[in-house]
């Protein structure tokens, strides 16, 4: 085979074989390069630590016992691996580094080699060579998506973001969306409109509709809540990959949940019997709760692991008897709740809240607060998607296709705060 080397390896010996044609070598270096030569051999160009230069090796294809662990492939680029073999000499000028031996110190940053450890019922095993200890890889991956899981361990290898932050383009509004919105405002304002009819808000849709005090009053009260993750999840990235689920509680979630308290506050009489679909782990539910003695709240959530965790977190926080956690559809609920009259002797829900309530779910939502003549809350996401067919939302019925299109799109739109409250 006749093969130039690149680089420079470390010789471990010069120790010759009895046609004085090859020596052994053995190092360990980073996979920057490879490539097929032919059906036999795979080139591997390795930058070994203190040198500038790399060393192309090569490792027989059909000789998979060479290569530890034998569990998955995991000869990627970036990958770090430890070498050894001999150099063979074809001539005084050539010269290559056929492998014997290959061992992974590190993994590369590849989501299907990842993939491939955490498909393994041994993948604990390979924890030090994803730069952590076990401990630290069981608790990353129980309860997590192999998705976030995939995207953690990524930047725990890398030290920094799966991917670079995208480059920041604001929302372009449509002048024909535009014209759909005022269209349907003036259709709404119409009197002569018996149809439907455009409804306003109660209360101003201004962030600031709280003093300082009773800002620093809430966020004393939230600061004191027992954090609400899963174990070991705190440096877990969370769904969105931007933040750690502990980054995203802090800076984003707490301050949605103050958000709702103090517009509860607010109202001019304080309701009763709070309704919060789809509320998951309760983190709205216990903020609400503790602000509001008084007040009895009912979460309705159809994933059950969610729900056993709001109980136990209510408990923690010494407020599990005035929350009860349904785990069912909502459309289950509305129906069951229509059904008993009274709410089953429970008594009669007087107000809804829902944050980010997906897709339809807002929809359905303000679907049972308008039947049950209920003032709400409702911060709705994911607007244009739909999730509960064969469920239509009730303002479908007031638009043809395109407006409805439309009017999902302008509610959006984060960039154009002013025209989504109005969409």
């Amino acid at each position: 085979m006749d093969l130039p080397s690149q680089g420079k390896a470390t010789i471990t010996t010069t120790t010759k074989n009895e046609n004085n044609d090859s020596s052994l070598f053995e190092f360990t270096g980073k996979i920057l390069r490879k490539k097929n030569i032919s059906t036999d051999y795979l080139k591997l160009a390795i930058l070994e630590d203190g040198n500038d230069r790399s060393t192309n090796v090569y490792i027989p294809r059909m000789e998979p016992a060479i290569c530890t662990p034998t569990d998955f492939h995991y000869l990627y680029i970036d990958a770090i691996i430890h070498v050894q073999g001999c150099i063979n000499i074809e001539s005084v000028t050539e010269s290559y580094h056929h492998v014997t031996q290959c061992n992974l110190i590190k993994c590369a940053p590849n989501i299907k080699m990842i993939k491939e450890i955490l498909a393994l019922p041994n993948y604990l095993s390979f924890a030090s060579t994803l730069g952590m200890d076990k401990d630290e890889f069981q608790s990353m991956v129980e309860g997590n998506r192999t998705k976030v899981v995939v995207h953690s361990i990524i930047e725990k290898i890398t030290g920094g973001p799966t991917k670079a932050p995208p480059r920041y383009r604001p929302c372009r509004i449509k002048r024909s969306d535009m014209e759909i919105l005022e269209h349907k405002e003036a259709e709404g304002q119409d009197e002569l409109n018996h149809s439907w009819r455009l409804r306003q808000p109660c209360q101003s849709l201004d962030d600031t509709i709280y003093s300082f005090h009773d800002k620093k009053e809430s966020v004393g009260k939230t600061e004191s809540v027992v954090k609400n993750l899963p174990e070991g999840a705190d440096d877990v990235v969370s769904a969105h990959h931007k933040m750690t689920r502990l980054e995203y509680l802090e800076k984003k979630k707490n301050n949605q949940t103050i958000w709702f308290v103090e517009r509860i506050r607010q109202l001019p009489k304080l309701p009763t019997r709070i309704l919060d679909v789809g509320g998951g782990r309760g983190d709205l539910a216990v903020h609400i709760a503790i602000h509001f003695p008084e007040v009895q709240v009912i979460v309705v959530d159809s994933n059950e692991r969610s729900v056993l965790a709001g109980r136990d977190y209510a408990a923690k926080v010494n407020v599990h008897d005035r929350i009860e956690f349904c785990c069912m559809n909502f459309s289950d609920y509305m129906e069951e709740y229509e059904a008993a009259g009274d709410a089953g002797g429970n008594g009669v829900v007087d107000f809804v809240v829902a944050l980010h309530a997906c897709g339809d779910l807002s929809d359905m939502a303000l679907s049972f607060a308008a039947s049950n003549d209920c003032n709400f809350i409702i911060c709705p996401c994911c607007y244009p998607k739909r999730y509960l067919a064969p469920f239509v939302p009730h303002w479908h019925h007031f638009c043809k296709e395109k407006e409805i299109d439309s009017l999902s799109r302008l509610v959006e739109l984060d960039d154009h705060r002013e025209v989504s409250r109005r969409a």
